[in-house]
């Protein structure tokens, strides 16, 4: 633009911050929502709005593992604001359990491999002991991808969705590995 104001209109009514959990981890994939727009934050935990109206907006982060958080600010004419976000690790009352069994004999799987619990940040590993066990607790209500990694065995999984304060109990029926020779030998 010739009149001096092309730095004024890439800059009018923004909002961006970015978004970290309380110890600092940058938090990708967080929902960001302000008035009827929504993104999600990036790689490095960036988000960011254009052209948003002017006046007194919410904005609120959302992202599954971790408390969401609202915060009301003020959008100006040709202003960024900038808000960041910090969440704390949500915990709740409900638990996951349950025994890992070979399918075939029904014996449990003692002392080899681990239950995962898959989460948007850091999955939850929980390694399985020597009866065969696994216990996920404190976890706020959701759904959640459960998933086994034992050697020798092929991978099982599993969706669950949780109430606040249920307990559920599932237990992974493995099956072992086959070898199977290739075609071409």
């Amino acid at each position: 633009m010739a009149d001096g104001t092309a730095g004024i209109d890439s800059e009018k009514r923004k909002l961006s911050g970015y978004v970290y959990s309380t110890d600092r981890a940058i938090l990708n994939g967080a929902k960001v929502t302000c008035d009827e727009f929504e993104t999600l934050t990036l790689a490095d935990g960036y988000y960011t709005f254009d052209e948003l109206p002017t006046g007194m907006l919410e904005v609120s982060v959302n992202l599954k593992g971790y408390q969401s958080k609202s915060k009301k600010v003020t959008i100006k004419d040709n202003e960024h604001t900038i808000q960041n976000f910090i969440l704390n690790k949500a915990q709740g009352t409900s638990s996951i359990k349950g025994n890992i069994r070979d399918s075939e004999t029904n014996e449990p799987i003692l002392n080899k491999g681990t239950v995962i619990l898959i989460l948007p940040i850091s999955n939850k590993y929980k390694p399985i002991d020597a009866n065969g066990y696994y216990e996920f607790d404190n976890l706020p209500a959701g759904t959640y991808t459960l998933s086994t990694s034992i050697p020798e065995y092929d991978d099982s999984d599993i969706v669950l969705t949780l109430l606040d304060g249920e307990s559920k109990l599932h237990d992974f029926l493995c099956k072992k590995n086959r070898e199977v020779e290739p075609a071409w030998g």
